[in-house]
């Protein structure tokens, strides 16, 4: 909504090639949102089994995937952004902002990986605050300097895609501050006694 109104005065080609650029980028996120809703229950489950290991593993072992996935996008992107859009519009005006957009934010498709996947493991160990206070962050950040810059003279639509950019890196590193830190003080089990074991020595005895 912010986006569609600071960029009405472009015209409609504008709203176009932004609105089919976004869903061309929501598809392609698709991969990577079925990885992270596989995480949560995962590290839900070892979390509950108490097997810190695991839970690093599988924290670490989705980032790098969703990482080289998202590496692999921003590639494609910048090599056919003009062919994704040109699937789903032949206006040129349309394909320009549309290809540009796609181009511009693809810079980010790594930390969006990112933000996926460690919102989703903090989700698996029962804490889903701090991903939102993230977001919230990452609203402000994005929606007030893009208001405040859209009424100056000489703004162009371009800046809309760069401070997305800027807003989505530094919501991925909050999220992975906030997680690193989450995982050192949640993942120190204290030992309890095997009950298992200590059945079986009370029937041998």
């Amino acid at each position: 909504m912010i986006v569609y109104a600071i960029i009405r005065d472009f015209g409609a080609e504008a709203q176009a090639g932004f609105g089919v650029g976004a869903r061309v980028m929501q598809a392609m996120f698709l991969p990577v949102m079925a990885l992270s809703f596989a995480v949560a229950p995962v590290v839900g489950q070892n979390f509950g089994g108490r097997r810190a290991d695991r839970v690093r593993d599988s924290f670490y072992s989705a980032a790098g995937i969703a990482s080289i996935l998202m590496l692999l996008l921003t590639m494609m992107v910048q090599f056919a952004a003009g062919g994704l859009i040109r699937a789903f519009s032949r206006d040129p005006a349309v394909i320009i902002v549309g290809s540009e957009y796609l181009k511009i934010v693809s810079f980010n498709f790594v930390a969006v990986g990112l933000v996926f996947i460690s919102s989703s493991v903090f989700q698996g160990i029962g804490n889903t605050l701090p991903p939102l206070v993230s977001s919230m962050t990452r609203l402000l950040l994005f929606a007030l300097p893009a208001t405040l810059l859209s009424q100056r003279p000489g703004f162009q639509i371009r800046y809309v895609w760069y401070l997305s950019v800027v807003s989505i890196f530094f919501q991925a590193c909050v999220n992975l501050v906030l997680l690193l830190r989450e995982l050192r003080r949640k993942l120190t089990f204290h030992e309890t006694p095997d009950l298992t074991t200590a059945a079986g020595a009370a029937s041998i005895g």
